[in-house]
């Protein structure tokens, strides 16, 4: 990585005065951004510009990072970024697909979601829901998220997160439990499993 020199501004050539931490950023972007593409089109069968977005993506990530001088490997760290980025978009992509080919199976299903009765009382869950989620401790509601809805496993958030995998499937259950309290305090006719 490079050093930052004596002052943490340096001059650009329009004499606007850039953090060094930006100017490596963009200088990592210009050394590693096609090469990155090409390692997740050859990965992963993305097309080039599918493959683009990702790697903007990892860099969108790693900017807080570089900025506070904790990437020792910089290189490495943005293979891991596009190669974890895109396991993320292949995920929400089979969740999509697998949606799409449930309401295809059934088309009577979909038919029947989109009934007045339907929508209020899922406009009321989803009220529920979100005043619960916003109620609890930002880690936790953080933590769950990225279980429940990026679908993420309790060892890969302990990862990302730099916890234990039992600290974040305690979050979870605990933020899980504070849902249903939540649905069960304001009618109780939500019993399913959320």
């Amino acid at each position: 990585m490079a050093t930052a020199l004596a002052s943490p501004m340096t001059p650009d050539s329009d004499d606007r005065r850039v953090p060094e931490s930006e100017r490596d950023l963009d200088f990592y972007y210009r050394e590693y951004q096609q090469e990155l593409c090409r390692y997740a089109v050859s990965k992963f069968g993305l097309s080039y510009s599918e493959a683009e977005d990702l790697v903007q993506e990892a860099f969108a990530r790693m900017a807080p990072q570089l900025q506070q001088g904790d990437i020792e490997h910089v290189r490495a760290f943005l293979y891991r970024s596009v190669h974890n980025a895109t396991i993320d978009a292949l995920r929400k992509g089979q969740v999509r697909e697998s949606y799409a080919q449930s309401v295809q199976d059934d088309p009577d299903r979909e038919q029947d979601s989109r009934s007045p009765e339907r929508v209020a009382a899922g406009r009321q869950f989803l009220g529920l829901i979100s005043r619960a989620l916003w109620n609890m401790p930002h880690k936790r509601r953080r933590l769950l998220l990225m279980n429940r809805v990026d679908g993420l496993s309790y060892a890969e958030i302990a990862r990302r997160e730099g916890l234990s995998a039992t600290v974040v499937k305690k979050h979870v259950a605990k933020a899980l439990a504070g849902c249903q309290e939540a649905l069960r305090v304001n009618g109780g006719k939500y019993g399913g499993e959320i």
